[in-house]
């Protein structure tokens, strides 16, 4: 069997043996289509790019308020197009190492509070606009003027000056050291770099692989590539076209018919279905990707400590990763800053199932029940999740009662506006992004309104600290701080779970960011003999 098998597999990789082909004949001999694709992808088979083609790519979220500003997206297929058509000032490579994108180069001075960026020369808008400084300058300075309400704002505000030595050095002052500082310009797609004088109603008019041709909130995009990008060797489709999908099972029938390409949060339960599949290619990824059920602290119920001890007792987490996300995550424990990362704090006491705590606490609330918002929009997994905790709280005697909200403008009407929700969130590559994009005081996307000023103030001596012994002893209070008081129930960190279509080649997924974190709008090929 493994001379045939070997000499199968060399048949693929010189071309005279389709993908298919190869997973079906090596399924004959008893290998599994998921270790046919492995043996394919390490072989190197089909590693001459292929010009051409259009990709379909289904996100899991559809709703009227998509938009392409910046400052203004909020979910997955937001995210995804961000990809195609902008840049940003660097970038993270797979290993979550900072990398070039529209700055080259760049150095620091004055303990990490000044930082000079030497921009790439030669970059066009889409519009054929010169890239220059004023325009990164413009785009950074959108999420933090007076007014703005961007999601990034916690992590740009100590952005105290910007300027331009010329077209291509920018030069940016902080109002304290940030060793960080570059990873969190090529890690938040909010930093996206728009043309100067970009407002939302505009042409868009990014620098990105791909320029927008067509565009209907909730319903698709179609993006098409640039003639004239700066990376020659990068786009290798002719156009993508971008369709929220909510429903799962729907999104996985979509794939696994050749309507859709690349699907993003693919339900664990039908990856096992998906891999048996000659046809898909499912790709788990272990990331800081993790599930929530929002907590809000600044209105009852859930602004009562109680409830939230409560609730934080009545789930059983290692059962949710073993029979939601069948195995494809890790158990959390109420904070975000997920176990891969250097700053993770094993020594905070695990949350787990406990019926006679969770009911202790319950008691004192005195109330009779509580209600969850819940829909598939917030996560992937976020019903199958809530049915579970609901039936396990019983066990304590706490009532959860499940209002299944609708998927549409989910992220309008019911995240952060009602006391007890869920939502779901990407993986961010250093605890101060997450830390403080979700929980500082103040910020717009502060989920639970949980506020503590000693955590404030921990997040400014994390950024300027060096030592990673004392880094870690300065998020683990932090962590401790929001595990023991905020309104954040994270039950567990989740793989990217993603299901890809054959024909779509040199696909790779990515710790930092859901689909392979942008890198495939530049670097997959469409093989049609798999179509």
């Amino acid at each position: 069997m493994t001379k045939q098998l070997d000499w199968y597999l060399e048949q693929a990789k010189a071309g005279k043996m389709s993908r298919r082909e190869f997973v079906g004949r090596a399924g004959a001999l008893g290998v599994t289509a998921a270790a046919a694709t492995t043996m394919l992808s390490t072989a190197g088979a089909a590693a001459e790019p292929q010009k051409g083609g259009t990709a379909v790519v289904a996100p899991e979220y559809a709703g009227a308020e998509e938009t392409f500003d910046p400052t203004k997206m909020t979910n997955s297929t937001d995210i995804q197009r961000s990809y195609q058509v902008y840049n940003r000032i660097t970038n993270l490579d797979r290993d979550l190492n900072v990398v070039p994108n529209l700055a080259t180069e760049w150095e620091s001075s004055d303990e990490a509070k000044v930082w000079t960026f030497k921009l790439r020369e030669g970059v066009e808008f889409h519009d054929g606009k010169p890239f220059t400084a004023a325009d990164a300058i413009y785009s950074l300075n959108e999420h933090i003027k007076e007014g703005s309400e961007s999601p990034s704002k916690p992590l740009l505000s100590p952005i105290v000056d910007m300027k331009a030595d010329g077209d291509h050095v920018l030069v940016i002052t902080l109002n304290s050291g940030n060793a960080d500082f570059p990873v969190l310009l090529g890690h938040d797609y909010h930093t996206s770099i728009v043309a100067e004088g970009w407002v939302d109603g505009d042409p868009v008019n990014g620098t990105g692989p791909y320029r927008l041709s067509d565009f209907e909130p909730g319903r698709e995009s179609i993006t098409e590539k640039n003639a004239n990008y700066w990376n020659e060797d990068a786009g290798h489709v002719d156009a993508f076209i971008t369709q929220g999908i909510p429903d799962n099972a729907a999104r996985g029938n979509a794939l696994r018919s050749g309507d859709v390409d690349m699907t993003l949060r693919v339900e664990p339960r039908l990856a096992s279905l998906m891999a048996q599949d000659a046809n898909v290619n499912v790709v788990s990824t272990p990331s800081g990707s993790f599930f929530i059920w929002d907590m809000m602290c600044d209105r009852a119920p859930t602004s009562d400590l109680n409830v939230r001890l409560a609730l934080k007792h009545c789930v059983d987490r290692q059962y949710l990763v073993d029979n939601v996300l069948l195995g494809h995550g890790v158990v959390a424990n109420d904070f975000p800053v997920n176990p891969g990362l250097p700053t993770y704090c094993h020594d905070i006491p695990q949350h787990d199932y406990d019926p006679d705590k969770a009911k202790f606490y319950w008691d004192k609330t005195g109330l009779s029940s509580i209600e969850l918002a819940v829909s598939n929009a917030g996560h992937a997994n976020a019903v199958d999740s809530s049915v579970i905790l609901q039936e396990q709280a019983a066990q304590a005697g706490v009532d959860i009662t499940l209002n299944r909200v609708p998927d549409d403008g989910y992220w309008s009407h019911t995240w952060m506006q009602t006391p007890f929700n869920v939502s779901g969130w990407n993986s961010r590559p250093t605890a101060d992004l997450i830390l403080t994009i979700a929980h500082a005081c103040g910020g717009s996307w502060n989920e639970t309104a949980w506020c503590n000023e000693r955590f404030d103030e921990l997040l400014v001596m994390g950024r300027i600290e060096t030592d990673p012994a004392k880094r870690l002893e300065i998020y683990c209070e932090a962590c401790t701080l929001l595990h023991d008081d905020g309104g954040a129930f994270i039950p567990f960190f989740s793989n990217y779970v993603e299901g890809i279509n054959a024909r779509v080649q040199n696909f790779h997924g990515s710790s930092a960011f859901a689909l392979g974190a942008g890198w495939p709008y530049e670097e997959i090929w469409l093989d049609e003999s798999e179509a």
